[in-house]
C-alpha cells in the first residue's frame, strides 16, 4: 500500500508541473529581472520585471489602475476594461510608462522602440461583489518585433 502511495504522489507531482504554458517571472521580491523570449507570452505579477532575451529591453508591471471588468456570471451592458501600467526600458533609456487596457476599444498594445507589447489578459477574473487585492492581479504580456 505505501508503494502506491508513492507512486499517486509522484503522479501528481508530474502532472501538476506540466500545467502551464506560460513562463511566471520570478518572486517580486528578487532584486533581478527574470529572462523570458520575443514572441513568448509571460506573466507579472506587480513590482515584477522581465527582460527580453538577450535584447536590452525590461518591462515591469506596476500596477492595476482600473478594473471595471464584467464578471463572468453576471449580464452587463458593456464588457469593461482592466488598465494595466507598465513601465518599459531599453538599454540604458529611462523607463517609460504605459498604460494598456483589456478592452479592445482601448490601446491594448504600444510600441516602444523597436518593440510591440501587448497586453495578453489579466488575472484573476472578477467576481459580483468582491474586491480584488492589488497584490492578487497578474497579467499576461507578449513581446514582439514587429
Amino acid at each position: 500500500m505505501p508503494r502506491s502511495l508513492a507512486a499517486a504522489a509522484l503522479v501528481l507531482v508530474v502532472a501538476a508541473s506540466g500545467c502551464g504554458s506560460k513562463p511566471r517571472v520570478g518572486d517580486p521580491s528578487a532584486s533581478r529581472a527574470n529572462a523570458v523570449t520575443t514572441d513568448q507570452e509571460f506573466e507579472l505579477s506587480p513590482g515584477q520585471s522581465a527582460l527580453i532575451g538577450t535584447e536590452p529591453l525590461k518591462v515591469t508591471f506596476e500596477s492595476i489602475t482600473a478594473d471595471s471588468r464584467c464578471p463572468p456570471d453576471v449580464q452587463c451592458i458593456w464588457e469593461g476594461d482592466a488598465v494595466a501600467r507598465i513601465s518599459a526600458a531599453t538599454g540604458t533609456q529611462p523607463p517609460a510608462s504605459h498604460e494598456l487596457h483589456t478592452n479592445t476599444g482601448y490601446a491594448t498594445q504600444v510600441v516602444h522602440g523597436a518593440y510591440q507589447i501587448r497586453l495578453v489578459a489579466v488575472a484573476p477574473p472578477p467576481k459580483a461583489g468582491v474586491a480584488i487585492d492589488p497584490a492578487a492581479y497578474v497579467i499576461t504580456l507578449l513581446v514582439a518585433k514587429p
